[in-house]
């Protein structure tokens, strides 16, 4: 458990917590992706220590992310960045989602996503949902689970910035947060897909937002399998080696748990 340094959040009766949204997979946050019309923008979300918008977005997110310093017993400690939902209730079957990375350097933290509760102190409990990373490169992390918590606690989302021991510094990224009541019926919807060429590694980056990712099979443009049923361990990202393709224009069939999407992408450059 950890405790905020900033005002107790107000109260929300009980009557209000149990409100249920009748609009399907509404995302319940504010400036999920840190950015507003005219640049970086960290509004709605709390943080204790050093965190700041940086350019240089998460895939299909925009142009701006969250930077956070990570906690440093010899500096700040405690530096996650969180945001209160409101709208959550208990028992609520939930999403969430987001794009996480370290910066590049010798330091690599684990980090990642949590749901924790607040209480009327201000004392933020951590769910403990696993979602974490050591990749310097932007990961997608997602989960499903149920919201546990009390009708007198508020749900609050946290950017986890790692821990670093000793002199030591780091800072992590975040990016397009997701977080969405998920209604019985939504299994059903298409995958969303993201996708993009990492020039420097050869590989093709591929992450479904909203179900894991199972198989890969990439294609010509007249349809021959080119690497075909390309095995993918049970998880949302998937990065697929591309070096060894001639100059041209490829397409990538990826099987989600919600179905199968095509991509295009350019190779051989």
């Amino acid at each position: 458990m950890w405790k905020t340094n900033s005002r107790a959040m107000k109260h929300i009766s009980s009557l209000l917590l149990m409100v249920v949204s009748t609009t399907a997979n509404a995302q319940l946050l504010m400036n999920p992706s840190f950015e507003n019309g005219n640049g970086g923008d960290l509004g709605y979300w709390e943080q204790q220590c050093i965190a700041e918008p940086m350019l240089g977005a998460a895939p299909s997110s925009g142009y701006w992310c969250a930077e956070v310093e990570a906690s440093n017993p010899q500096g700040c400690f405690g530096a996650n960045m969180y945001q209160v939902v409101p709208g959550a209730y208990p028992g609520m079957p939930f999403f969430l989602g987001g794009w996480c990375r370290n910066t590049a350097g010798p330091w690599a933290p684990t980090i990642g996503l949590d749901i924790g509760t607040m209480d009327m102190q201000g004392n933020i409990t951590l769910m403990g949902l696993g979602l974490t990373t050591t990749d310097t490169n932007w990961t997608w992390l997602s989960t499903d689970d149920t919201l546990q918590m009390s009708l007198d606690d508020q749900a609050v989302v946290v950017c986890n910035s790692g821990f670093v021991g000793g002199p030591a510094f780091a800072l992590s990224r975040f990016d397009g947060i997701q977080f969405f009541e998920n209604f019985p019926f939504s299994i059903a919807e298409r995958p969303v897909l993201n996708s993009y060429c990492d020039m420097d590694g050869g590989t093709l980056v591929l992450s479904c937002s909203n179900a894991p990712i199972t198989q890969v099979r990439l294609l010509d443009v007249s349809g021959r399998n080119v690497l075909a049923h390309s095995s993918v361990t049970n998880t949302n990202t998937a990065r697929i080696p591309i070096a060894m393709l001639p100059p041209g224009v490829y397409l990538a069939t990826v099987t989600t748990g919600h179905g199968v999407v095509t991509t295009r992408f350019l190779g051989g450059w």
